[in-house]
């Protein structure tokens, strides 16, 4: 996107704020559809039959005519305007003139007929960037509207199928209605304001023509952006465009800030209204909308690595639009399901009872959250520094008695086993009875995923609940196939603010699946009374738990007060902050986001989850999308922790480790050698990937032959390696690393098949990470054959399990006897290191697979137009009775993965070790041919592609991580965040600004470093951890600057843009940037 200054130059990107501008309007024709072309010739045949009826001279319409005097404005100012200017006047005559009556009205029924006519012979085409952009704004949040003079807008907005993207449609025949004047009156625009109860000062208008421009500008609204080409910047910045842009997709808008809001935007008696919290580390959103609930209590998850808790509302239920759901770290469970008569096994991630329940009643007995009250504010805000949710709400009932309630939520990071909620309610106008209800609602099932469900979701039973004591209540539930027990213990104390315990009452109830605690008081006007509600949990998979019932109940009442568990939560979260920070200078939003990002990684993988056996769940512990499967996600999980906390990634490859028997199983059910890794795994390792996908586009269900996918072995190869250049950890390599390396090697070994006659190692039937080819078109679901990622990645991994040999050899020489290693498999390792077999395509390009230069090209544009987001063209294909596998198209990186990987010069040395001649100047077309036929449908497509970019276009890899950063809190993948976050992407995107803007490497005993930082960056600071070195690595635009802060360790090697030093510890070293 280009951004001018009314001179027509180019201006740096704008920032809209959302807290400000949280209405956007969008004009239809020419922003949202074009239509223009239609418009255009259905004008022109008008003026060509009116020259033809003679007497009024030439009127025949020029382009430039048309946007002077037409585009933008009510048909008839329009024709007037036009007609004016050349000095024909006609009379405006009556709505039942004949067709063939040459009048104002006449004409304008016959312009009308002409354009349907048009719009019959040609589809609407939309304006794709902003369609995508407006919807980032609908999962956003924000609203949105449409505001056109024409009568046809709703013809037009659903031949498209984009009407259910704007709140409100204003039209010409609406304002003929309410008699509204057309633009450039602002008439229409104030209205549609007025219906979405913004004031015009809180909303962007967005225009193509001058007359929409002149009216936005003349209402008084807070932003009007002009869309045009740089020969329009003068016109429309004239009629009062605040800006001017090409299209509108690269707008800033703070999505993470914004959200749609119920009653006063600004509460000066709301404390989070007035606290003045940093806006790089707090996560705010006010009001309530139930389009976005599912998105919101995703993004506001709270978790400690061992348990997490969706960040719904206490008072809410499992209603369809909230979902306060609560998962354990590698609690899973097997049901079987009857689905289109036929029996399906799954595992899944279990949604434990919900602890958070928590409401209040007045004097009238409704409960808030039954949707009996008035909702005047509300507000809620993540500070990302403690990990601490607080929120603030003021509801009035039907006899206008209005309550305000204050809540501050967490999950302790000190006590893996404790969560708290405190919650202050303070009555604003009235006195009388008011009651409390808390407890735990063990009636859940799993029931976040639509798409599952058809399948089985009732996963555990109650095993006791009921009341321990005065002030405890407690329940127990044990998952119906594997047995684990959850206990669950709630404490629920009450006080003033001076300490003392107001005169209350409390009943407990243990009915409908949930275990309460009733406490009612009488309350004063204005006086606060504060509940704390602390909640322990223990499940049977627990170390040292014999019997997780008695450890939750001993455990909740020998908890510290709310005060002093908060204070340990804030030191363990100050602990992590200390090893994860990023500084990224004055970029606030860029900030807010990478600060998001990590508090869900460390939520969900923390120094608690070093003692569990878990892996790494691709949704974390957010939701039940993926039934909280692990995949090959920690590839771009654990770079950022193994750089600061080693003994955490150990921790995770030792869940690959304990199951190796178990692959190795797997391997030989497929008569292959070594051990295979499970595409999907879970509880034990067995391959959890369903054999049927669900279609909801054409409600089929279509083969999942996603087990193929057998490079997840090389992912987890990759990431044992990694660990050990990191950490140069002996007792790790000896002990686990390299059984894996070489039972990895053994299976690929057992899967390639040589072709003696070219001298060549073949490895057929697989898939690559692109996912939309698991066959060719003539035998679909068979795999594909030599795909180049998977081939080389074979290569590179045959290469370090030779390596992890004789680095063991020179210290333990059982080594190869323990493993039973012959002289024979090495050399045949070594061999097949140097023959395996790469396609190319004819233009000489690293070929996807062998036979992707054959496949058909698919028509990008008109499924673009047709589709808008066509990431998941499987389906889409599949609904239209067609296959990808048809198709020269990818759903993420695939060959590409390879330049995330490696660098240049090792994908040239690893081609040029295979005997291929390979040109590295050949990269760049490389990507442009693989880039230009993805389609993004995972959110990890962006991490690899900004990656790959980084080089060779900092500014479009700029704009991709952007992407990347906003994938979960723009939701972009259009209601799939709900579900879960997407961990990978989250934790690949901080990968990025650290490791790929620097250039930061370990190869060969040494640190590199090649910083080349985009230019919004002004600042990169943050620090690793590296071979007993505690380091900060700052880079600017002028310098890079590697600090020792340890004390006592060996030196490090380090190279800098290729110039080498040697770092002693508590030394620094600055250089120049390049």
């Amino acid at each position: 996107m280009t951004v001018w200054h009314a001179d027509g130059t180019p201006r740096a990107s704008i920032v809209i704020d959302g807290k400000v501008l949280r209405a956007i309007l969008f004009d239809m024709d020419g922003v949202v559809t074009d239509t223009a072309k239609v418009h255009l010739a259905a004008w022109r045949r008008l003026f060509h039959y009116l020259s033809e009826r003679g007497g009024v001279g030439d009127v025949e319409l020029s382009d430039r005519d048309y946007r002077q005097y037409i585009d933008g404005k009510e048909r008839a100012r329009g024709l007037q305007s036009y007609l004016t200017s050349r000095d024909v006047v006609l009379p405006l005559g009556n709505s039942d003139d004949s067709p063939d009556t040459v009048t104002i009205n006449s004409l304008l029924r016959r312009k009308n007929s002409y354009f349907l006519e048009e719009l019959a012979r040609h589809r609407v085409d939309v304006i794709i960037p902003t369609v995508r952009w407006i919807q980032q704004l609908r999962s956003a949040g924000v609203y949105t509207a449409i505001v056109s003079a024409s009568r046809n807008a709703k013809f037009v907005l659903d031949s498209a199928h984009l009407a259910d993207l704007f709140d409100i449609r204003l039209d010409g025949i609406d304002a003929a209605k309410l008699g509204l004047s057309g633009k450039p009156n602002p008439d229409t625009y104030l209205e549609a304001a007025a219906r979405l109860s913004v004031p015009a000062a809180e909303c962007v208008v967005v225009e193509d023509a001058t007359a929409g421009i002149r009216a936005a500008h003349s209402g008084g609204f807070g932003m009007c952006v002009g869309l045009g080409p740089a020969e329009n910047v003068a016109n429309l910045t004239d009629s009062g465009a605040d800006l001017v842009v090409s299209d509108v997709s690269e707008i800033d808008y703070h999505f993470v800030t914004a959200a749609p809001v119920e009653g006063d935007n600004h509460d000066a008696a709301c404390e989070l209204c007035t606290d003045g919290a940093d806006p790089s580390w707090s996560l705010e959103y006010r009001g309530l909308s139930p389009d976005t609930a599912g998105v919101r209590e995703a993004l506001l998850t709270q978790g400690n690595g061992y348990f997490a808790t969706r960040g719904a509302l206490s008072e809410s239920n499992d209603d369809g639009v909230h979902y306060p759901g609560a998962y354990v770290a590698g609690c899973y469970n097997r049901l079987i399901s009857e689905v289109a008569g036929r029996s399906r096994e799954d595992e899944s991630a279990v949604n434990i009872p919900n602890w958070t329940v928590f409401t209040v009643a007045g004097p009238d007995g409704e409960w808030l959250g039954s949707g009996s009250h008035l909702i005047d504010h509300h507000h809620e805000e993540f500070d990302l520094r403690s990990g601490t949710l607080r929120r603030e709400t003021t509801f009035r009932d039907i006899a206008g008695r209005v309550t305000r309630i204050r809540q501050r939520r967490f999950v302790s990071m000190a006590d893996p086993h404790l969560a708290a909620i405190s919650t202050t309610i303070i009555p604003q106008n009235w006195d009388g009875t008011v009651h409390v209800r808390s407890g735990i609602n063990t009636d859940v099932c799993n029931n976040n995923v639509p798409d599952y469900s058809l399948l089985a979701n009732r996963h555990h039973s109650v095993v006791s609940a009921e009341a321990v004591d005065h002030e405890r209540v407690s329940s127990t539930v044990e998952t119906s196939t594997s047995h684990i027990r959850v206990s669950q213990c709630e404490r629920l104390r009450v006080r003033l603010d001076d300490g003392s315990t107001p005169r209350h009452t409390r009943r407990m109830n243990v009915s409908d699946g949930a275990v309460t605690q009733v406490v009612t008081y009488t309350a004063s006007a204005g006086q606060p009374v504060i509940f704390e509600k602390t909640m322990s949990l223990f499940t049977s998979r627990d170390r040292a738990t014999v019997e997780p019932e008695h450890a939750a109940r001993e455990h909740a009442i020998d908890a510290a007060d709310h005060s002093e568990l908060f204070r340990r939560h804030c030191i363990a979260w100050d602990l992590l902050w200390h090893k994860f920070a990023i500084r990224l200078g004055s970029d606030v939003t860029t900030s807010l986001a990478a600060n998001v990002l990590i508090v869900h990684v460390l939520q969900t993988l923390s120094t608690h989850t070093i003692d569990l056996d878990v892996g790494v769940p691709a949704r974390g512990l957010h939701g039940e999308a993926y039934r909280g499967h692990v995949f090959w996600d920690e590839l771009f999980v654990t770079p950022i922790l193994t750089l600061r906390l080693p003994e955490l990634t150990r921790s995770l490859l030792l869940y690959r480790s304990r199951r190796l028997q178990q692959a190795q199983r797997n391997a030989k059910k497929l008569d292959h050698d070594g051990a295979l890794f499970p595409w999907q795994s879970g509880s034990d390792g067995r391959e959890e990937t369903p054999s049927a996908l669900f279609n909801p586009r054409s409600e089929r269900w279509m083969p999942d032959n996603s087990r193929r996918q057998h490079h997840v072995n090389l992912a987890v190869a990759y990431n044992v390696w990694q660990y050990w250049q990191t950490t140069t950890d002996l007792e790790f390599l000896r002990n686990h690393a390299v059984e894996l390396l070489v039972e990895n090697a053994r299976f690929w070994i057992s899967r390639a098949e040589y072709d003696a006659t070219d001298d060549r190692y073949d490895i057929r039937g697989v898939m690559g990470p692109d996912e939309f080819h698991d066959g060719y078109p003539d035998r679909p679901g068979e795999g594909i054959d030599n795909n180049t990622y998977v081939n080389i990645m074979t290569q590179w991994s045959l290469m370090r399990a030779l390596d992890a040999v004789e680095i063991l050899g020179r210290t333990s020489r059982s080594i190869t006897d323990d493993l039973e290693v012959t002289e024979a498999e090495l050399a045949t390792w070594e061999k097949m290191s140097r023959r395996l077999r790469l396609a190319f395509l004819p233009n000489g390009l690293l070929a996807q697979f062998e036979g992707f230069d054959a496949l058909k090209e698919l028509d990008w544009a008109d499924y673009r137009s047709r589709y808008i987001d066509i990431g998941r063209l499987d389906l889409i294909l599949e609904a239209e009775s067609d296959s990808t596998v048809h198709y020269k198209a990818s759903k993420q990186a695939d060959t590409l993965m390879l330049l995330y990987i490696f660098s240049a010069e090792e994908l040239t040395d690893l081609i040029a070790r295979l005997g291929y001649p390979f040109d590295p100047s050949s990269i760049p077309s490389t990507i442009d041919y693989y880039l230009s036929r993805t389609t993004h449908g995972s959110t990890l497509s962006r991490i690899a592609h900004t990656w790959v970019l980084v080089r060779g276009n900092r500014s479009q890899s700029w704009d991709m991580l952007r992407s990347a950063l906003a994938s979960d809190l723009s939701d972009t993948q259009r209601g799939r965040t709900r579900e879960g976050i997407h961990l990978a992407a989250m934790a690949g995107a901080i990968d990025i600004l650290e490791r790929c803007y620097t250039g930061l490497d370990f190869r060969e005993d040494v640190l590199w470093l090649h910083p080349q930082l985009p230019l919004e960056l002004s600042e990169l600071v943050f620090t690793i951890y590296y071979r007993g070195h505690r380091l900060q690595i700052q880079c600017t635009h002028s310098s890079v600057t590697v600090s020792s802060e340890t004390k006592d360790a060996a030196p490090i090697a380090l190279s800098i843009h290729g110039r080498s030093h040697i770092v002693p510890p508590g030394s620094a070293v600055t250089v120049a940037a390049q």
